[in-house]
């Protein structure tokens, strides 16, 4: 009888122990590699999501709140500034290209974000190209007559189940102003995805506040200068503003990788204290079989079995348990990064992505 097979036996021989340690050790595997995919995926996220633009030029307030909610759509939207301060950045000479942007409410969990068909354009500078998988884009329509149609981003598209030709509201006080979908967006992975777009006027003829205004609101302008030196004269001239704030994108951005080292650094820490434990637990595991066999073990050794012999068994026995754990671990871990990304994709946080894999071009 080899000692491979002696090993195979005394497992079997405690197969509720065993399977025990087994799931001791996945659960704690899959702990560290839910995580670490996790935390790796958001920072992923935020960076894949962020916007072309070297500006966001919004009302007074947090930079944050602006840059969360315009280009990731993850807080709620900061005051409206007024469409005039898109007409003076559109004319600029430092600007090449202004981009007007309306956030509004939501419809079931996605937000509404009203803007111009520049948005979508295929400039040269841009990382993510916008392509309609179905339908076309939104008519560019006048104030005086919206059209209310609206492009889906690929996810929303997909969780609401609205197709080419429906029409919808959030609410009985929008059935006056039902919207028509007339296109479904190529998937970008990034918050693109969970927004639903339509045209400015068709924005603010559904707002209450604003289809009685002269001067209509926006809530954010995306700016993009002709060159890169021309970046802080903008930043600067816009900051002095009274009604205006103009953010970097990348600050904000480097604000919040701040915040996710200070979490990946405690998450580290009771990772490791996981991974002592576990360990701790497969020696207490395996030292309490071996002093459970202890009159097996004498028989063995009376009958010329060395010591050596004994040990090479007891660690086969442990290398099979950590091996099957460690396996299960790992396809538990990735399952579970890939479940809470999903939910966290759901609840309206940023685009993860948890599970490795090789660059595409879009």
């Amino acid at each position: 009888m080899t000692v491979l097979t002696i090993a195979w036996r005394y497992l079997q021989g405690r197969r509720v122990a065993s399977a025990l340690t087994v799931l001791s050790i996945a659960l704690g595997v899959s702990l560290v590699i839910a995580t670490t995919l996790l935390t790796g995926g958001i920072r992923a996220g935020f960076i894949e999501g962020t916007t072309d633009y070297g500006l966001v030029v919004g009302a007074k307030g947090s930079p944050t709140q602006l840059v969360l909610n315009v280009v990731f759509r993850m807080d709620t939207p900061t005051p409206n500034i007024s469409m005039d301060t898109y007409r003076d950045l559109k004319d600029d000479p430092l600007v090449e290209v202004a981009v007007p942007v309306a956030m509004g409410d939501a419809f079931q969990g996605f937000r509404y974000v009203a803007t111009t068909n520049t948005y979508f354009a295929a400039f040269p500078w841009r990382r993510r190209t916008f392509t309609i998988a179905l339908g076309r884009l939104f008519r560019e329509d006048s104030p005086a007559q919206p059209a209310y149609e609206a492009v889906l981003g690929a996810e929303a598209a997909r969780r609401t189940g609205l197709q080419i030709g429906d029409r919808f509201y959030e609410g009985e006080e929008m059935a006056a102003y039902p919207l028509t979908v007339v296109g479904v967006l190529s998937p970008t992975a990034s918050a693109d995805d969970r927004a639903i777009f339509f045209s400015l006027p068709s924005f603010w003829e559904m707002n209450e506040v604003s289809r009685g205004m002269d001067v209509k609101p926006l809530t954010a302008v995306l700016v993009r200068s002709k060159r890169i030196s021309d970046l802080p004269a903008l930043h600067r001239r816009l900051n002095v503003s009274a009604e205006t704030q103009a953010v970097f994108p990348s600050a904000v951005l480097l604000s919040v990788f701040n915040v996710l080292g200070i979490v990946e650094e405690g998450l580290a820490v009771v990772l490791a204290i996981v991974a002592i434990v576990v360990l701790l637990y497969l020696f207490v595991s395996m030292y309490s079989a071996t002093f459970e066999r202890r009159r097996e073990i004498a028989t063995m050794r009376a009958l010329g079995a060395r010591r050596a012999t004994i040990l090479s068994i007891v660690l086969l026995e442990s290398a099979a348990l950590a091996v099957v754990g460690g396996v299960a671990g790992i396809v538990a871990g990735h399952g579970a990064a890939y479940v809470g990304a999903s939910l966290l994709a759901a609840r309206g946080g940023p685009q993860t992505h948890p599970l490795p894999s090789a660059p595409c071009s879009r």
